[in-house]
């Protein structure tokens, strides 16, 4: 029987301790894994601050929790309004700026502060299908065909855009990644992503093309810098400085792409390529959920855009138009 001690009238204490001590909480400036996410939020939130409270030094730590914890509603309607009518704010950058307050403020909620931003909703958008079709399956075969390769960045881009397509990765997973996230198993070869949208490991098939283009590139690089594939391991697929093992920025990542659709006269950015393989995936017949599945979207309702946009380029209704008796 377990010991009991009584401690005084009324209070009696087990003598055991819990098996487990409870870890020090993550503030909510430490829970985003990718570096650019939390960026993105602090930006927008000491943008909201600065407009709410008075001041002219830069917010900090701790008084950012406390100047948090003291926004009403009215203060979130005031700075939305500023947004829409004093900034011209379209109703996407809106959204962006309302999603990513609404994720810290949640994470406050759990530390027993209020959330104003709990009941705020998001507006109405459509997503712009000119973007969607920027650039086709066709446009990137006439870019390959015609950028020309005259050392290794130039070989380098040619993977990079390969990559993109095939995977249809957004750019923080493509910038972080490592040749030992390239894994081989029972002959199939998959990308362990680390750095996701939603933090959480996340594993990609490649294509038997892509993974063939790649270890042209590994072999490239081994002969380049007289290196073994085990030291490739740490180092990242696509870096700006091999020696140091620096990978690109994600602005150096743009103009790249920027560079290779300026071949066809296109402008064009990283997303981009992710919606061609998107919509090339819906017009070969893939359905909704693969397609949200290979892109890592967590809702179909993000990726029926690409099934809107594969109705249009069919044109299937066009053959509905009677024409004979006019």
């Amino acid at each position: 029987m377990r010991e009991v001690l009584v401690k005084e009238k009324h209070e009696i204490s087990i003598g055991r301790r819990k098996k487990k001590t409870k870890e020090p909480k993550k503030s909510i400036f430490e829970i985003y894994k990718s570096q650019k996410t939390m960026k993105d939020y602090l930006f927008y939130l000491k943008d909201f601050l600065s407009y709410i409270y008075d001041g002219e030094s830069p917010l900090e730590g701790d008084e950012i929790i406390e100047l948090m914890s003291g926004i009403e509603k009215t203060d979130i309607e005031d700075y939305l309004s500023h947004l829409i009518h004093e900034r011209n704010m379209k109703n996407t950058s809106l959204n962006k700026v309302i999603s990513s307050l609404k994720s810290l403020y949640k994470e406050l909620e759990k530390n027993g502060y209020d959330n104003p931003f709990k009941y705020i909703g998001l507006f109405k958008t459509s997503r712009n299908l000119d973007n969607i079709l920027k650039v086709s399956f066709d446009d990137i075969k006439d870019i390959l065909k015609n950028y020309k390769v005259t050392g290794e960045k130039e070989y380098r881009n040619t993977i990079i855009l390969y990559t993109l397509f095939y995977t249809g990765m957004r750019s923080q997973e493509l910038l972080s990644l490592q040749f030992k996230h390239i894994l081989k198993r029972n002959g199939e070869y998959f990308l362990k992503l680390e750095k996701t949208k939603s933090g959480r490991e996340q594993y990609k098939p490649l294509h038997n093309f892509l993974i063939n283009k790649i270890n042209e590139y590994k072999n490239y690089l081994v002969n380049m810098y007289n290196c073994n594939e085990e030291f490739l391991e740490e180092q990242f697929v696509f870096n700006s400085n091999f020696e140091k093992n620096r990978p690109l920025s994600y602005r150096a990542l743009y103009n790249i792409i920027q560079n290779l659709g300026a071949v066809i006269n296109k402008n064009i950015s990283p997303h981009n390529i992710r919606h061609a393989i998107a919509t090339e995936l819906s017009l070969n017949g893939a359905d909704l959920i693969e397609i949200r599945d290979f892109l890592g979207h967590s809702d179909t309702k993000v990726t029926e855009i690409y099934i809107n946009a594969k109705s249009i380029i069919e044109k299937k209704v066009l053959e509905k138009i009677p024409t004979n008796d006019m």
